[in-house]
């Protein structure tokens, strides 16, 4: 039967993400992982050109939605980069990490750190486990036209350690990744990027880096690939339904790239209310995060979001510099909320430049 959708998909006219190319996704990623509720693709045809591929093709092998050439150049320059990039399908085996990127846990403004608010722009908040940039919507329930459809980011895999003159005898964490919902209280959270570890205990110190994707609270992250500290990531999040989401990752350093289909396991579905670009301490569910790796500082170079509607016409993309009052600058606080560890400043319209500061660099974030 997939077979059959996807021959008949691949007659529409290619250059525009419709309903029908949507379909093309749902019926292709049919190839079962070790994982429960998490699927991939076939691999693509020796020589395969993602970049001159029709919309169809791309949705057939997993390849993300593109963005529209004419109507976002600089998006679409991202995307080709990236696809050029993608040489090698990664079908490894997804490893349980039991670690979870869940949603924002709110706190109120340290006293001691607070950010003084601006005359104008996007409101700032404050968390426990996460600090980046989050574009909204005013929806409560899922819309086929108004949801968020896609979020696709370029970054670089942060290099971490423990604090500096620290060693708390287990691992500081930090994973950076794009996502859609997780913010406005939803129940889920669609999201994939990357992960940087740093343990000491005693004489033993070592470091871990992986690429991950999770669909929370149906799973937790689930490790991918190894990556190298440095290297240039791509992630595209999109989801075609409340209960169908998809994450391809790409790092273009080693030319290495995976791509899945998320569900959420009979958990809550997506409302598509939010998309973020997200610097995060991971946790254990119910309990405070990680302590926060020194990552020093984290650039994105460049992130885009769109809803169904403005990428079906080309609209100018959602982006991390908007100073839309109805968008959030998010800082995260320790475990007791008293000091600010990681703050995000946009750069320019599409950049963010992420610094750990306060006790993720010394003494030490730790319960």
């Amino acid at each position: 039967m997939a077979i059959i959708i996807i021959t008949l998909a691949c007659s529409v006219r290619a250059g525009a993400q419709t309903s029908d190319v949507r379909a093309v996704y749902d019926a292709s990623a049919f190839i079962e992982t070790n994982i429960q509720g998490v699927h991939t693709f076939n691999e693509p045809p020796a020589g395969f050109n993602a970049v001159g591929a029709s919309d169809e093709e791309l949705a057939m092998y997993g390849f993300p939605p593109r963005p529209d050439k004419q109507n976002d150049p600089a998006a679409y320059s991202m995307w080709a980069k990236a696809m050029a990039a993608s040489r090698i399908r990664w079908n490894g085996e997804l490893k349980h990490s039991g670690l979870y990127s869940q949603a924002a846990r709110r706190v109120h403004a340290p006293g001691a750190a607070a950010v003084s608010a601006a005359a104008a722009g996007p409101e700032k908040f404050y968390t426990t486990n996460w600090s980046g940039f989050v574009n909204t919507n005013n929806l409560t329930t899922y819309n086929a036209n108004n949801s968020f459809y896609m979020v696709f980011s370029e970054f670089n895999v942060p290099t971490v350690s423990q604090a500096v003159n620290a060693c708390d005898g287990g691992w500081d964490m930090e994973v950076s990744w794009n996502g859609i919902d997780g913010d406005l209280d939803q129940g889920a959270l669609l999201q994939g990027g990357s992960l940087s570890g740093a343990f000491c205990s005693g004489s033993t110190k070592l470091n871990e880096y992986y690429a991950w994707v999770e669909w929370w609270p149906a799973y937790d992250i689930l490790t991918e690939f190894a990556i190298n500290p440095g290297d240039d990531m791509y992630v595209e999040t999109w989801a075609t339904s409340p209960t169908q989401g998809y994450v391809f990752i790409s790092d273009m350093t080693l030319s290495l790239h995976a791509s899945y289909s998320l569900t959420p396991n009979g958990g809550p579905g997506l409302i598509g209310n939010t998309a973020e670009y997200i610097v995060e301490r991971p946790c254990c569910n119910g309990s405070n995060p990680k302590p926060l790796a020194n990552y020093v500082w984290d650039f994105w170079a460049n992130s885009y979001a769109y809803t169904f509607a403005g990428h079906a016409k080309g609209v100018t993309p959602y982006y991390p510099g908007s100073t839309a009052s109805s968008n959030e600058l998010v800082y995260m606080s320790d475990d007791h909320d008293t000091f600010v560890i990681s703050a995000p400043t946009a750069q320019g319209k599409y950049g963010i430049f992420f610094e750990a500061e306060g006790c993720a660099v010394d003494p030490g974030c730790t319960p």
